[in-house]
Order: structure tokens, then sequence, then C-alpha cells
């Protein structure tokens, strides 16, 4: 489709091809770093990390060791060694906005001596409290265990009572349970000083260490001992991992909050004693306000090269710039007023240079302090080649006329070029593997899909993948199945109704000639043999009032009809959206059946409404309590002792027990 003769060649800058530095010991590059960072180029920060990240970047993750997120949004506890009474620790009202004793004055011992450093999760906390670490439950109100440990420094709470304390002498983790029995060493591997401790779902432990200066993050696993497989992350993996606190800003005389309030989002500042504070900490600027790159000469091995196009593909947010500069030589000598400058703002356009052999760029970046332009790559075009070349030579008699004639058939060179990629690309649009999200509704519809609106974009790609197969077996239990596991993550049971015949029967069971046992067996199957009828009113057969009156098709066939095209889906537990899990059921069912949805719950009737082991579970009974407000029932809902054998750990059906005969499921 482009009307050029044959495809200019190019060179890039970026972090996979190089950004052409200038030599060690030439000036070139300052206040921009990035230049081995996918993400591209960026103002460095300001402080003595300029790469990152900062610690008020990472504060709302990793905030000043006095301080430490509670249970819910709104709890806080602060830690106040210095307080004229004695070392103590202090609680934020849930949504109170005031700071109270854990432990008031006069109601009991202060437990703390030389406390370091608070953790809390849950309604477990830790304090580190000089050479040991001191661990409560129920915020403070029961002391569970004391961790002796020499020059402990940081202590993180993690899953199934775990306590994870690190010491000054290194970064590897200690572990612990809540009543200090010692657990095992996580080896982290990680270098420096470390600078923060938090733990978070599946076990997962990030840590902030801090070397001369620069500080890392590091993300491993808390399971087993030895090595944790820990590894760098970055803070956008932090930030999708764990969600921020309300801690904004911090310095040497307080710390601010920011949470929602009746009126919208309301910011308090308070001093490390838990006072009230008027003035907040002065804003810092996280970045550098302007930095600049002067590359090596780039060499086109073409002798007198015609340099044709440069295009910058950059983020620029409000406040911030990005510029370019060129030079073109034959070697390696140039005038200051040689440079040709890119327009302002514009960060496509040609090269208005003499021919020659090599070409010299600067990159200069600006900003507000606030934010940072992120220039991802650069494209050099070259040698000029555009359509003017298919033109007769009598239009390029002129020099003058010949370079204008060539700049302004570009427009149109560069429109057309954009056209192709897009052309050349448009395959890779029904790959669901690699397009962005914001195409999956669009390819859904290509193929009469149609998304729920809280799934997220890993199901929906899942589901456009899993498409050719599910419309092949569509209408089949396999592909109700799939369609569940894929969006719900569960493996559902398909129970067809058709081949569950509760309808009562006195005659032999249909079964092969000389069978016996349960084959040849005389029973009533699984119907109600009093209450209300299913089956239609016959006379002499069926008592007036308690069977329902139908005048169409035959009374024989009622057994068959009843339950014909309809089936269940059975879930061990409910979905978080249940209304979504029923929709999805619908669309995926023929149109000739009824389904139904059935997840676990309280309670069931063996063999009836559910299948043991798939929306069912036999759990032990809490452990009694008497009284409260839940008081218990002798002899139904708990036992007072254990039996002769010792405690039993649930119900095994048909083992140890008979379910309905001397075990009742509750």
């Amino acid at each position: 489709m482009t009307c050029t003769p044959h495809p200019a060649t190019f060179r890039l800058l970026d972090p996979y091809v190089g950004w052409e530095e200038p030599a060690a010991g030439e000036p070139g590059i300052d206040g921009i770093v990035g230049f081995d960072d996918p993400a591209g180029l960026r103002l460095a920060h300001s402080g003595s990390a300029p790469e990152g990240p900062t610690r008020e970047q990472l504060l709302p993750w990793f905030p000043d060791p006095r301080l430490a997120p509670g249970c819910g949004p709104c709890s806080w506890y602060l830690l106040v060694p210095d307080a004229a009474d004695g070392p103590g620790l202090l609680r934020r009202d849930v949504c109170a906005g005031t700071w109270t004793s854990v432990w008031p004055r006069g109601h009991g011992p202060r437990p703390l001596r030389d406390p370091v450093s608070v953790a809390a999760r849950g309604h477990r906390l830790a304090v580190v409290d000089g050479d040991r670490v001191l661990v409560w439950r129920r915020e403070g109100e029961q002391l569970a265990g004391v961790i002796g440990l020499r020059e402990p420094r940081w202590a993180a709470l993690g899953a199934d009572d775990e306590v994870l304390v690190a010491c000054a002498d290194g970064t590897d983790l200690r572990r612990f349970d809540s009543t200090g029995a010692f657990r095992g060493v996580l080896r982290t591997g990680a270098r420096g000083a470390v600078a923060g401790l938090r733990t978070g779902p599946d076990r997962t432990v990030w840590l902030l260490t801090d070397d001369d200066g620069r500080l890392t993050l590091y993300r491993g696993t808390g399971r087993g001992h030895g090595h944790g497989a820990f590894r760098t992350a970055t803070p956008d993996e932090l930030a999708a991992a764990l969600p921020p606190s309300a801690l904004v800003s911090a310095d040497a005389d307080g710390f601010c909050l920011r949470e929602n309030g009746p009126d919208g989002a309301v910011t308090t500042c308070c001093t490390w004693q838990g006072e009230p504070r008027q003035n907040p900490p002065a804003a810092g600027t996280p970045y550098l306000t302007s930095g600049s790159l002067l590359t090596g000469f780039i060499d086109s091995g073409i002798s007198r090269c015609r340099w044709h196009r440069v295009r910058v593909d950059a983020d620029v947010p409000a406040g911030t710039s990005v510029a370019v500069q060129i030079v073109v030589c034959e070697g390696e000598q140039y005038g200051e007023s040689d440079w040709q400058a890119s327009p302002p703002g514009v960060t496509d356009f040609l090269v208005d240079q003499p021919p020659g052999r090599r070409l010299r760029l600067r990159l200069r970046l600006t900003g507000d302090g606030g934010a940072t332009p992120v220039v991802r790559r650069i494209r050099l075009d070259f040698p000029r080649s555009t359509s003017a070349e298919l033109l007769p030579p009598a239009y390029r008699l002129d020099p003058a006329a010949d370079d204008f004639t060539e700049r302004f058939l570009s427009l149109f060179d560069a429109s057309l070029a954009d056209l192709d990629r897009v052309i050349e690309r448009y395959p890779a649009l029904l790959d669901p593997a690699g397009v962005p999200d914001r195409v999956l509704p669009w390819l859904a519809g290509l193929l009469g899909l149609s998304f729920e609106a809280g799934w997220d974009a890993g199901t929906r790609r899942k589901l456009l993948a899993a498409a050719p197969e599910l419309y092949r077996r569509r209408g089949t239990p396999w592909a109700l199945q799939k369609a569940v596991n894929i969006v719900f993550g569960v493996s559902p049971v398909i129970d067809e109704q058709a081949t569950d015949r509760r309808w009562a029967y006195l005659r032999e069971a249909v079964g092969p000639p000389g069978a016996s046992g349960a084959a040849a067996a005389r029973g009533l199957g699984s119907v109600r043999l009093f209450s209300r009828s299913a089956s239609r009113f016959r006379i002499g057969g069926s008592t007036l009032g308690g069977a329902p009156l139908r005048a169409y098709g035959s009374p024989d066939s009622d057994p068959l009809t009843a339950d014909a095209h309809r089936f269940r889906v059975l879930l061990p537990a409910g979905p978080a959206d249940e209304q979504a899990l029923r929709r999805l059921v619908e669309r995926q069912a023929p149109a000739h059946t009824v389904g139904s949805v059935r997840t676990g719950g309280t309670g069931f009737v063996v063999g009836s409404r559910s299948t043991v082991g798939v929306d069912t579970a036999f759990v032990p009974l809490p452990p009694p309590v008497l009284g409260g407000a839940h008081p218990l029932r002798l002899g139904r809902d708990g036992v007072l002792r254990p039996g002769p054998r010792g405690l039993r750990r649930g119900v095994g059906a048909g083992v140890v027990s008979a379910v309905g005969v001397h075990t009742q499921a509750w």
C-alpha cells in the first residue's frame, strides 16, 4: 500500500538496543536514570537514591517503625518511647480520630522498657522491646509469648500464628509462633540493613533494605525452612499485592493520615506523642526538575547519509516536557550553531540537516518536581526515502525544489506508513493473549460472547481462548463445567435430574436375569411417604386434596417427564457473585433445559439435595462454651468431654459411624 520505493532502515535508542551513552569520563548524562529499565528514561529522584524507590514512595506500606496499621482502615498503633510517664503504646480509636493508651495508667504495670518498633495484624500485636519481642492477642489484652533475641529490630505477624523477626546483624528472618517456639530461619540473601518488614496474603513476605542509601524491595515466601525464594520487586508489584495504608507523609515532628470522612477525604496530622499537629509536613519533590542526555556519535555506515526522520515514543504528563536536538556531521566536528531543535511539544519531525555519516542527539527532560516524563524509545530513520523518488526526473532538477518536494510528500508517506502498520498488526487483534485489555470486549463481540462487569482481564482471556472448544461442545455437561471453572475457579458437579427417579415402587427392580441383592430388591425409592404428593391425582390411588389435578398427558409418563430436561449445578461453596453464576448457567444451558444452582451451606440431606464431598464436608463441632450471647444446648450442639478413645476429628461416614443411625449432621 505504501508509495515509498523501499522501506527505510532505522536505528533505535531504547533499553534493549542501547541509548548510546557517552564513554566513561565524558560528560553527557545529568539527572536522568532508567537506561536499563524497560519502562524507559525518566528524571532522577532527588536525594541519595536517584533511581528509587524513595522512602516517601514506599511510606504507605513501610511506615516509621513506631507506627503500624491495625485491624481496620482507621485503626493504628503508635509507640511513644519517650513519654513522660514511661514508654507506652497508643491505639487510635476506630474512626474516632483520638489516641488512647493500650494499657491505661493505673490499670496494671506498663510492660514496655525500651521499645523499638511495633507490628500488628488482625487482633494480634507485637512490639520489639530491647532484647525481646512481646506478642499479644486481643489487641494487647492477653500476652501470648515473649521471644528473647539479640538486638531485634523489626517484627511482622504472618499467617498460621507466625511471627517473623529481623535482627540488626543481617537480613535473615527468624520464624516463631506466638508463644515463642522457634520454627526456623528464612534466608533472604538481601544486601544492606533491614528498613521495613511486611507480610501479605498467600504467606508472602515483603522486605525493604537500605544499602548505603539505596533502597531495595524484596518479595519472598514464608513457606518451609532455609531459602524463601526471595527476589527483587518493584513498587508497582507491591501496590498490586498490598493495598496502601492511609499514611501520606511523615517527618521528624509527626505524620499525617488521609482518611474518608462523612464529607469526603480528610487529612489528620499528629505528633509522635499522639497530639494534634497544626502544621503538616512540608511536601517534598520526589523528582529533579530537569535532566539531559547527550549521546555519542551514531554511525549510519553511509558516507554523506541523508538522515530522514526522528520519532520519540514518550509519556509527557502535565507540567513536564521532552525536547530533542540533533546535529549531523561527516566526521566528529560541528559547531554549537549547527544543532537542530524540535518544535515545542513535537515528538515526530524531519531532519533538516546537511548530509553526513554521523548523528548526535541531545535529549532534555523537564518537570515540576512532582511528576516526570518517560521516554521509552527514539527511532532514527535513514537514509531519506520518500515517494518523490517515484516521480519523473524533471521534478527533481532544482535542488531547492527537490528538497521541498521530498519534505512535502513525507507528510503523506507518514500517514500511509501508519495505515500499513495498522493493517500488518490487525491479525494480532485476534490473539486473546496479546491484545490490550480494552480490546477484549470487542473481540468477544466477534465471537458472540458477553462478559460480566466484574470479570477481570485474565478470566476474559481464558474464556476467549477456550471459546472454540466451548462452542463445539456447547450444551454438554463438559462445556458447562469448563465455563464455570474458568470464571469462578471451581469444578462443579452437574446433576441431571432425569436420572434420579424419586418415585415409589413396589415391584421387582429392573435388572439382568439372575440378578440378586440391590438389583432385585423391592423398595420404595427416594420419595416422601407423606405430605403432598408429586404425582397427579388418580381415582382409587390418591388422597383427594393431596395430589395435583392435571388434565394433560398420561399419568404413566409422570415419572419420566417430571424431571426431564432439568439439571442442577452443585458447587462446594458459593462464589462471590452467585447471581453472576446463575446468569452464566442460563447462557450455557441448552434452550430446552431448565438449570438450577445449589451451593454448599449449612445443613444437608444425604442423597437428596447434596453430594457428599462436593458441596458438603464433615467437620468437628466448635468447642462448647456455656453462657454468652449464643449459649450451648447440652446434648445437642457439643460434647463436653471426649470419649474413652479421645477426641474425634470429624466424621467418617461408613467407617466408625453410620449416617442417620448414631450420628446427626447439623
